[in-house]
């Protein structure tokens, strides 16, 4: 009956087809709205509208809070030696063929370096609170090492949903002491602390019972124990990675030195607007470090690129619009602009270094991280003490240029090219 079954055969033509429960229906649009991706992206866009509310403080303020955040962030990403990457990384059943009592050790380290990095950090920038930095740091390394734990189980839906939640409590926060009138970084900064302790305790809560319900590890075998392999492994990521976050932020740190806290409020703004274009790389960066089996061919950058394209766009508008209600912060569209290359050079280099890192190893996106960063620091060094602000985005702009043609130069040479794939 040309493919038409009898049941739809016996049908009056005026009969619409049976329609699946009210519930059903709710619950797939439901299922839909909370996409791990949407769910990523919303939590991008609440830090994103906290970076917004915070330009109700002076420029100053806002930059004594913005030293703090971005000592913070460095030094859990200088100190944690990328022990998220790095477990994600891994074969399926890493982490319980090796012994938690490793995994812990590695994990206390790693905070413990994290504290003492953001702590340098606040003296090399002459700005910001000690507490503040160390603790945020700390909280920091945590929520994103054990977060990586749970996205090797699938847990995406469930990380992301965090990040979200606590996206919405740093908004609250902000919004209460807006309203209460106390315009200071100071009370600020130990917002977004305490927002970064209740994340990590989060996500610890979640990754235990994750823990239980897999039961007992199974006893190391001789093989497995092999840990000097690990370290060796975590000292070639890591110094891919350390490179990598040194380029991104160290700008801002010598913008706090060398400029000011007015100035560096203005830049950091900026900043966190562009970085929100790059969420669907994020994304899809994560997705390919957790698959088992990669081909380059399906992964290609220019979706990504596309997608960021609009987005860092409306943010450029945003930052405009925000600077003609706000006089104080009228630079920062301009500034925007400036970053606007970088971010879309920095979209793709995500998918591309990603796909290097599990397609040729630690090594080749390490020599790619370092190459950029010695091109970086030249740049930063060579600019921002005469240019200022204006001269650090178009430096952080070449950085990003540089990281991406290399990574793609490099991920040529691990496979033939095919034809449309870029």
């Amino acid at each position: 009956m040309n493919g038409v079954s009898l049941v739809n055969a016996a049908r009056p033509p005026s009969e619409p087809g049976p329609k699946p429960p009210p519930g059903r229906r709710a619950l797939d649009l439901i299922r839909q709205l909370l996409a791990p991706e949407r769910l990523f992206i919303g939590a991008l866009g609440l830090t994103g509208l906290a970076a917004v509310l915070s330009v109700a403080l002076p420029p100053e303020e806002r930059g004594e809070l913005s030293a703090n955040m971005v000592s913070a962030t460095l030094g859990a990403a200088i100190g944690g030696l990328s022990l998220d990457t790095f477990l994600l990384s891994r074969p399926a059943g890493w982490v319980f063929s090796r012994g938690r009592p490793w995994v812990l050790a590695l994990l206390g380290a790693s905070v413990v370096l994290s504290a003492v990095a953001a702590a340098l950090l606040i003296a090399v920038a002459g700005l910001g609170s000690y507490v503040i930095a160390v603790g945020s740091a700390a909280g920091l390394t945590i929520f994103n090492t054990v977060s990586s734990i749970a996205l090797r189980q699938k847990g995406f839906m469930v990380v992301y949903a965090m990040r979200a939640v606590s996206g919405a409590i740093l908004v609250g926060g902000y919004l209460a002491l807006y309203a209460a009138g106390h315009l200071d970084g100071g009370l600020w900064s130990v917002v977004w602390l305490a927002v970064q302790w209740v994340s990590a305790l989060a996500v610890c809560v979640l990754v235990l019972g994750m823990v239980r319900r897999v039961g007992p590890a199974p006893a190391p075998t001789a093989r497995a124990l092999d840990y000097r392999s690990d370290l060796l492994a975590v000292g070639n990521l890591h110094t891919g990675i350390f490179a990598q976050m040194m380029t991104l932020r160290f700008n801002q740190i010598l913008v706090a030195r060398f400029v000011g806290a007015g100035p560096l409020g203005v830049y950091t703004l900026a900043v966190a607007a562009l970085e929100f274009a790059q969420a669907g790389a994020v994304v899809r960066a994560q997705r390919i470090l957790a698959e088992r089996n990669v081909d380059a061919t399906s992964h290609r950058a220019a979706p990504v690129v596309r997608a960021a394209l609009p987005v860092a766009l409306a943010a450029v508008a945003a930052l405009a619009v925000l600077g003609f209600l706000q006089p104080e912060y009228r630079h920062a569209w301009i500034l925007g602009l400036c970053l606007l290359p970088g971010t879309l050079a920095a979209a793709a280099g995500k998918t591309w270094s990603s796909l290097l890192l599990k397609m040729r190893g630690e090594k080749a996106t390490t020599v790619a991280a370092v190459i950029t960063l010695a091109v970086a620091i030249t740049a930063y060094f060579g600019v921002i003490p005469w240019a200022g602000v204006i001269g650090a985005a178009l430096a952080s702009s070449l950085a990003y240029g540089v990281h991406a043609f290399i990574s793609r130069a490099s991920l040529r040479k691990s496979q033939p090219r095919s034809p449309g794939t870029v």
